[in-house]
């Protein structure tokens, strides 16, 4: 069910680090203003911006960064409330508010969200828990805070898929839960057919979405991808209709996969950094200093050239990139 000026397009945008280890926001900034044109919703931290590691100064910093706006413009925010159980994702949500309200002016958290272009946060099952009764027992915890609110079915990082059943009597439930993403890779909660009534979905799973969001076959309402930070033009030529998920898309499988071996912080953030550090500077990515990752490792150039060598086949390689030079 897609809500009225809802994005179609969202992305994580990744965390870029200086060589000090801190979050360097001039670098991401220019990633941002090549996004911004294709699509203006962000969800912030996330698992490709190593929201799950974050120092919570870090998290706090970042999101600032996001809700000061920027002279292209704004972005439609959700916030990552990515913790591992349910205790430490409301106390999460609570600190947000507060710098929400402070930094608004608002006197309540909804005309704080409403004010900053916030559309609501976005939480998981906790780790590990597969249950059914106990998943909806913590999920309602948090929803019970009574705030707009995105599950994310994530079981490469939480280790547990929630079945559509539960969500869908959630979504009866707690009308505050408007949004379901999907990255499990199965596609289960789309499928089942529960939910598209009561949410709007969001597929965040890697590998050609085409059938599921074009189409009256289609099963989703948009994509909320990592590799938007690398291709947002595609994906919002395919989303129109006026492109398809060829040669990006070939990219996108093989960098993952090599980013799947040893990865240095995620395969999201991992796959992205070193496809975005090749658009980024172009035939010289080589020779640049490979891309800082998060506790200051460099990320592998054996990825980097991986990357490098299957855009180049595929003419994807920009002569200068979009690098301040």
């Amino acid at each position: 069910m897609l809500r009225e000026s809802f994005p179609r397009l969202w992305f994580p945008p990744l965390t870029y680090y200086k060589e000090s280890g801190e979050p360097d926001f001039d670098r991401m900034d220019e990633m941002l203003r090549k996004v911004h044109p294709f699509c203006q919703g962000a969800l912030v931290p996330s698992s490709t911006g190593d929201g799950w590691v974050l120092p919570e100064a870090e998290q706090e910093a970042v999101v600032r960064h996001f809700l000061k706006g920027f002279p292209f413009g704004r972005f439609s925010l959700f916030l990552g409330a990515l913790k591992p159980d349910a205790k430490a994702t409301k106390a999460a949500i609570r600190r947000c508010c507060e710098l929400l309200r402070e930094v608004s002016g608002a006197d309540s958290d909804v005309s704080a969200l409403s004010s900053l272009g916030v559309t609501g946060f976005v939480i998981c099952v906790p780790h590990g828990m597969h249950d059914p009764a106990q998943q909806k027992a913590a999920l309602a915890d948090v929803l019970g805070l009574g705030l707009p609110t995105a599950f994310y079915q994530l079981p490469q990082v939480t280790g547990a898929l929630v079945h559509p059943s539960v969500i869908a009597e959630l979504a009866v439930e707690y009308p505050n839960l408007i949004v379901c993403k999907d990255s499990g890779g199965g596609d289960e909660l789309a499928a089942s057919r529960l939910l598209s009534r009561k949410l709007t979905l969001l597929r965040g799973a890697e590998g050609d979405p085409t059938a599921m969001v074009r189409g009256a076959a289609s099963i989703y309402d948009g994509l909320l991808l990592s590799t938007v930070n690398c291709f947002p033009m595609e994906y919002a030529d395919l989303l129109s209709g006026t492109g398809e998920f060829v040669g990006f898309g070939e990219v996108i499988g093989e960098v993952f996969a090599a980013a799947a071996e040893a990865p240095i912080s995620n395969a999201f953030s991992d796959a992205n950094r070193a496809m975005d550090h090749v658009l980024y500077w172009g035939v010289d990515a080589m020779e640049r200093p490979m891309p800082v990752c998060f506790g200051g490792k460099r990320l592998q150039k054996e990825l980097v050239q991986k990357a490098y060598d299957a855009m180049r086949v595929r003419g994807l390689v920009p002569e200068t990139g979009y690098g301040k030079k």
